[in-house]
């Protein structure tokens, strides 16, 4: 199942600033409650469509970032974490509001964030029919009160605004128009193994085991089929049982291993020779020693890793050579962006660390599951992070992830990278190989 690349547009800005009704504007239909009841939008509204100027798009509508009390305190966070993850920083801005408060802390906030994280900001004025009626007493004009506004956006000359009442359903157009034009500079999508020919083979060798889920693969095992089918590459599937390929009986791990070697042989005859095995990384071990050393092999988690990082993964084969630094006092945080139960010989909670406490005992290791990931002040006392394949979660939030960990001054490395070097540096060498070949 092939990942839609998706831009990422977040609504931010003070409560009842008019972010709910950008949003439903946006969106054409009730997608998030609007009322005049301060802190009504209380997590994230995230919503998937096409704007046929855009193509796939996922827009987020935040909660108001000066919301008071414990509960706006959490909802505050997760509206910034979202700031580090968009494409696209929607600044909505009721310039009366505003004005009369003479407070721009949620503007100077959001902007100034956006520009720290690299976001393209828009702003979006909402300017009510009877603006210029609500600002009658201050002896102000709504001009005026626009460039009291800007007064905190990092680069008034270059950040792109609009004025619109984003109550009425005409102003449509305008709007969208307006954030098509805002776009930053469009990403090519990343080729998942853009190496490949499409005339010889490629095995995938997919070891199933507890974890895998009944009735469907894996999604990168998933992904790589449809690639490799999309591309018209000859493909070939082999399951080998970890077990007896590990087993302490020379007579089962040479019958398993005789297996796989005449299912890859049969795959090479009168096609060339196969041009990549690709493996999931708990099977390295055995697949570094069966794999014939003239074959190019590699691991799904590190196809996933750079296609997730845009196709540049050298920030994570630097982080593995930090694996050598650690030591029995080092923390090390395991990083996995999916939930699900694990049970078994879960790579991340089981294999991983076990590798680790085996070469250092009494390290510690924590583990950050799913959509949440820490701050950097909490990052710091970390000297690794190991991050999965990063399959079920977008470039935007990888990067904004990775952003944290630069802030933090923590390296990082990759489920593939990291269970590749526990073999050896030839091993870590041998499945980064077939990247270097583009």
């Amino acid at each position: 199942m092939a990942r839609v690349d998706r831009l990422v547009i977040g609504i931010f800005g003070r409560i009842n600033a008019g972010k709910s009704t950008l949003m439903n504007l946006i969106t054409q239909q009730e997608t998030s409650i609007v009322d005049s009841q301060p802190g009504t939008t209380a997590d994230i509204k995230s919503s998937v469509m096409e704007i046929h100027a855009l193509g796939p798009v996922r827009v987020l509508d935040t909660a108001g970032l000066d919301e008071a009390s414990d509960l706006g305190g959490k909802k505050r966070a997760k509206a910034l974490a979202a700031l580090e993850e968009v494409d696209i920083a929607l600044l909505v801005i009721d310039p009366v509001q505003a004005f009369r408060s003479m407070q721009l802390d949620v503007e100077e906030l959001v902007s100034s964030m956006a520009a720290r994280a690299g976001r393209r900001l828009a702003v979006v004025f909402n300017e009510r029919r009877n603006s210029q009626e609500l600002l009658s007493g201050s002896g102000a004009t709504l001009s005026e009160a626009r460039e009291f506004c800007r007064s905190v956006l990092p680069d008034r000359k270059n950040t792109p605004e609009i004025s619109a009442d984003l109550s009425v359903a005409g102003d449509y157009l305008q709007v969208i128009e307006f954030i098509a034009s805002s776009r930053p500079e469009e990403m090519s999508p990343v080729p998942l193994l853009p190496f490949l020919n499409p005339r010889s083979p490629v095995l995938m060798h997919i070891p199933l085991d507890a974890e895998s889920p009944t009735g469907r693969l894996l999604r990168p095992q998933e992904m790589a089929m449809e690639y490799l089918l999309r591309m018209m590459v000859p493909v070939g599937l082999y399951r080998t049982d970890l077990a007896l390929a590990r087993s302490g009986s020379s007579m089962l791990a040479e019958r398993e291993k005789s297996k796989f070697l005449a299912f890859l042989t049969s795959l090479e005859k009168g096609s060339g020779g196969l041009q990549l095995v690709i493996t999931d990384s708990q099977a390295i071990d055995v697949m570094a020693k069966w794999v014939p050393p003239g074959v190019p092999l590699t691991t799904f988690s590190i196809m996933m890793i750079n296609q997730t990082a845009g196709g540049d993964m050298s920030l994570f084969a630097r982080g593995v050579g930090a694996m050598a630094g650690l030591s029995s006092e080092s923390r090390v945080l395991i990083a996995e962006a999916c939930n699900h139960d694990r049970i078994a010989e879960d790579i991340g909670t089981v294999q991983i660390p076990a590798k680790l406490a085996a070469l250092h005992p009494g390290i510690t290791v924590d583990h950050a599951f799913g959509r949440e990931f820490p701050e950097p002040a909490e990052l710091r006392s970390y000297d690794l992070v190991i991050h999965c394949g990063g399959c079920m979660i977008s470039r935007q939030k990888l990067a904004a992830r990775v952003g944290r960990l630069a802030e933090a001054g923590v390296p990082v490395t990759n489920y593939g990278f990291a269970l590749s070097w526990f073999e050896g540096p030839e091993v870590l060498s041998r499945v980064l190989e077939p990247w270097r070949m583009r």
